[in-house]
């Protein structure tokens, strides 16, 4: 059996380079971010196989080290989503569309190709949504309103939905790069997951103040690549966030999984060119026709992003279904009105401006005052 071991300063860090690697180009998650102002993604619940694998000694060093230079460049899979943040219905749960991976569970057909090349269709019973990206190109179709939309990568520029972790490989990333004195990193045994042996690498914050108890990290015996990933609250419970194949290959998809032709009949909708996205949370351009990029604020597991001016008010007919639920949600504080969830918080100030992250309330309102 694995031997458990722990590090805080000796294991590697992730550049923000690395953690980039795989970038938001899975536009669902993207449209997600859009709908809960950065909130969170999508992850599985019950996939895991029955019994603990004996497996090599590894330390935690050892470890970080292997996922940090895993490559998954191909593969295809099936991801259960099971997202608990303690919200109402979502409104149009159960449609296929993004707002649906806000809450229960839901699965999702992936394929990936390098950088540029990723297909996703969220499964309903009676509908699908399906989101395509194929170099610059990402389609988006929605069976419900038979609907597609049209956009353009920009690439260059970081925004709100690359903060956001869209595969459980994305989702490591980030917790690495969060490695260092503030961190507890440890092995904590061994599973199995979509018939692979697997290694858990858990994370968690030293000091007070983040939402999240702990991050534990499903990664592959073989190749390092992280398989699941779930994150736990300090409210306790079931995990507010699990990420995870059911079924995964690392074969490469055959090279028309990334066509797409709008079906026939179908309304197509041009992004303009500014949006990186569909659907995604989009600040106005500027007069140099850029757009401003999401502040970040304190460090480590205590991060706040404060959303560019605007960014709210973008996110489509989805974003503004669970905008409105959200909103109802709040409550007044002293300069605002705040939105509370298992895993995040989220302020918006008697000014307009918006406020999220995995902090507590005094965090949050603290940072924000600053600003």
């Amino acid at each position: 059996m694995c031997r458990t071991g722990h590090s805080h300063q000796g294991a590697p860090v992730m550049t923000s380079t690395t953690r980039r690697s795989v970038p938001w180009r899975f536009a669902v998650p993207a449209a997600i971010a859009a709908a809960t102002v950065g909130a969170v993604t999508i992850g599985p619940a019950a996939f895991a196989d029955d019994g603990r694998p004996s497996l090599p000694d590894v330390t935690a060093e050892q470890l970080v080290a292997k996922v940090a230079a895993a490559r998954a460049d191909a593969l295809t899979g099936t991801v259960r989503i099971d997202t608990d943040l303690g919200l109402p219905t979502v409104p149009g749960k159960g449609g296929g569309g993004p707002q649906a991976l806000l809450s229960g569970t839901n699965r999702l057909q992936v394929a990936l190709d390098g950088p540029d090349r990723q297909r996703i269709g969220i499964m309903a019973d009676l509908s699908e949504y399906n989101v395509v990206h194929n170099g610059r190109d990402v389609w988006t179709y929605d069976s419900r309103a038979h609907a597609v939309t049209h956009a353009t990568v920009d690439a260059t520029r970081p925004d709100v939905a690359s903060l956001v972790p869209t595969t459980p490989q994305d989702a490591a990333r980030q917790l690495l790069d969060l490695v260092g004195p503030s961190t507890d990193v440890r092995v904590d045994g061994t599973a199995r997951v979509a018939g692979h042996d697997v290694y858990k690498l858990r994370f968690a914050p030293r000091a007070q103040g983040s939402l999240i108890a702990a991050a534990t990290v499903f990664v592959d015996a073989k190749t390092g690549v992280p398989l699941r990933v779930t994150v736990d609250t300090v409210k306790g419970g079931k995990p507010a966030v699990d990420i995870g194949f059911e079924e995964v290959s690392y074969d490469k998809p055959a090279a028309g999984t990334f066509d797409f032709k709008p079906p026939a009949g179908a309304r197509v909708t041009e992004a303009p060119a500014h949006e990186a996205a569909p659907g995604k949370p989009t600040a106005p351009v500027t007069p140099n026709g850029e757009r401003p990029a999401p502040g970040l604020f304190g460090e480590g597991w205590t991060t706040v992003v404060e959303l560019p001016a605007g960014a709210e008010g973008k996110a489509g007919k989805a974003g503004k279904d669970v905008t409105g639920l959200l909103g109802k949600l709040g409550k007044p504080v002293p300069g605002g009105t705040l939105i509370n969830t298992r895993l995040l918080n989220v302020l918006t100030t008697d000014s307009g401006r918006v406020f999220a992250g995995a902090v507590d309330a005094d965090t949050l309102q603290r940072i924000a005052a600053q600003r």
